[in-house]
């Protein structure tokens, strides 16, 4: 089920709000539950009847049954119980409105009127989605919202709750891509810590693998191209980071931003059909436009670079740059984008492929996830993390399986039925805002793996 919280001051018009967006949620087919938190004692039973009789004679619960309807009587006899307790005691439907339980970790959206007298509990509290207000209210950090338009409220908690499919978050095709920063080509028979891409639609779902990073982006114009030739909409996802932590692009490059970035790398990053590139020596031009032994690190010993050390010696503070992207932290076992050499070199797959990002990104109707908006869209780049199935990845692992094959498959599998069914724009708009975010991205699907995994067929 899903839970979304109506919230506001006494008089602020929650329960009018509450009425209407029933009724409206209703009308269009969708079931509905509602849970009312007061701070008054509740007491819908009357002395003299039976149900009172034996309330009072002991009974914990007492059934009120009639033809129509139903009330179930409960004497807490103790603390007053927590709202996920009351939800789970409620019959399965599509949506759950809460009134009330304003501290409650759920999305709400927040009912202001300025006649209460009462400032706004949306600053203090980032589960507050919108504002539904009757007042003028600029330069709000989430959306403002007409409380007399029940039909546009109840169009935003549905979106927000997967329950209207958004136009921009349904596509035709899900590829994915677990790219490769290897120096040479990988061996003739598929086989692990390769380039493997997998794509997923409505005929099912399909993987390939690649030798060399040239073919995987040949390859990847040859469908985007057939693609586009169909009029079908694509999400394609890379699993290397697509930003560096906040900062460094205006360290680097003097402009902000994770593109600028791109284009740096895109002009000094040479890679050839046979996977050579030079990729530790622009690490090591970046290190020394830094004047350090970082932020980069990791390095064959038989290369040496004076300012890429084999191993991590960076000193994060005094370079005045984070370790990790905010995203890295949400997800633990993502690696660093500084690491570029040993198992998990995120940072290596990031020389390597941002380039072609910056190019892909420059195809007709190309958007960056998050850094753009993606409404109308023809094709969405997204950076992803395929071992958010990691689970899932080893219980669908037979003798011969491998791995990336795996992951690619069920990642493509999953991100295309969450499209279909219209919640995949709970993974595309769960993205915190902060200053730092144009820097770095985020991954799609982080924070959302329960989801994912949920999804796959």
């Amino acid at each position: 089920m899903r839970v979304y919280g109506v919230i506001g001051w006494k008089n602020a018009g929650k329960t009018s709000l509450m009425e209407r967006l029933v009724a409206e949620i209703t009308r269009r087919g969708i079931s509905v539950s509602t849970v009312k938190h007061v701070h008054h004692d509740v007491d819908l039973d009357q002395p003299g009847k039976d149900t009172f009789r034996h309330r009072a004679a002991g009974a914990r619960e007492v059934v009120l049954a009639s033809a129509h309807r139903h009330a179930i009587l409960t004497e807490h006899r103790g603390p007053e119980p927590e709202l996920a307790a009351i939800l789970a005691r409620l019959a399965p439907v599509d949506l759950v409105l809460v009134e009330g339980y304003k501290r409650d970790a759920h999305p709400k959206v927040e009912v202001f009127r300025e006649a209460t007298g009462q400032a706004l509990i949306q600053p203090g509290d980032p589960l507050v989605r919108a504002i539904a207000t009757d007042a003028a209210l600029p330069d709000q950090a989430v959306p403002v919202l007409d409380l007399n338009d029940t039909v546009g409220i109840a169009d935003f908690v549905l979106r927000e709750t997967g329950l209207l499919p958004d136009p921009s978050t349904l596509f035709d095709t899900v590829i994915v891509v677990d790219w490769s920063s290897s120096g040479t080509p990988s061996s003739a028979r598929p086989s692990a810590n390769a380039i493997w891409i997998g794509v997923a639609g409505a005929g099912g779902v399909t993987a390939h693998y690649l030798r060399t990073r040239a073919d995987a982006e040949a390859m990847m114009t040859r469908l985007l191209d057939a693609e586009a030739a169909a009029g079908r909409r694509v999400l394609a996802g890379f699993d290397f980071p697509f930003g560096y932590p906040a900062g460094f692009a205006r360290r680097l490059t003097g402009t902000p931003g994770a593109r600028a970035v791109w284009r740096w790398l895109a002009d000094r990053i040479e890679d050839g059909p046979d996977n050579r590139n030079n990729r530790f020596a622009v690490a090591d031009a970046a290190n020394r436009s830094l004047c350090g032994s970082g932020p980069f690190w990791g390095r064959p010993r038989s290369l040496p670079l004076d300012c890429l050390p084999e191993r991590k010696l960076a000193d994060y503070a005094a370079l005045g740059l984070a370790e990790r992207r905010r995203v890295d932290l949400a997800v633990p076992r993502a690696q660093p984008g500084w690491k570029l050499y040993t198992a998990g070199s995120a940072g290596g797959q990031s020389l390597t492929g941002l380039a072609v990002i910056l190019r892909l990104s420059q195809r007709a109707g190309a958007r960056v996830w998050p850094f753009d908006r993606i409404d109308g869209a023809a094709l969405v780049l997204a950076e992803v993390y395929p071992s958010l199935l990691d689970a899932e990845v080893r219980a669908q692992t037979r003798p011969g399986s491998i791995r990336d094959d795996l992951q690619v498959r069920l990642l493509a599998q999953a991100l295309f039925a969450l499209s279909q069914d219209g919640r995949l724009g709970l993974l595309l708009n769960d993205v915190p805002e902060w200053p730092g975010r144009g820097d770095e991205g985020w991954i799609l699907g982080a924070g959302q793996a329960a989801l994912l995994r949920r999804a796959i067929p």
